[in-house]
């Protein structure tokens, strides 16, 4: 294990949500992690396997919203959601 790995401080669930209220969410959970210092968060996407399509549009749109705003983030490790997680390094 890595000693220098971060744990996740603290995690946002987006299921359910649209792409407005996403939005909303995940800009007000940055600036509260950047405000109380945090250096790793989890965001929450799912895969969109309960979508009426089945596939999931909150990740890719999540994942844009953070290279707009120039944020370094990853998968999730596939036991802790994988591609239905979006971990991210706050600056």
């Amino acid at each position: 294990m890595n000693k220098y790995q971060q744990s996740i401080q603290e995690e946002l669930d987006l299921h359910q949500m649209t792409k407005d209220e996403a939005r909303q969410e995940v800009r007000a959970f940055l600036d509260e992690a950047e405000t109380l210092g945090y250096k790793k968060i989890r965001i929450i996407t799912g895969k969109g396997i309960h979508s009426e399509s089945g596939v999931g549009v909150l990740n890719s749109y999540v994942k844009e919203l953070l290279d707009n705003a120039g944020y370094k983030y990853c998968n999730a490790k596939y036991n802790e959601g994988g591609e239905g997680a979006i971990d991210v390094s706050i600056r």
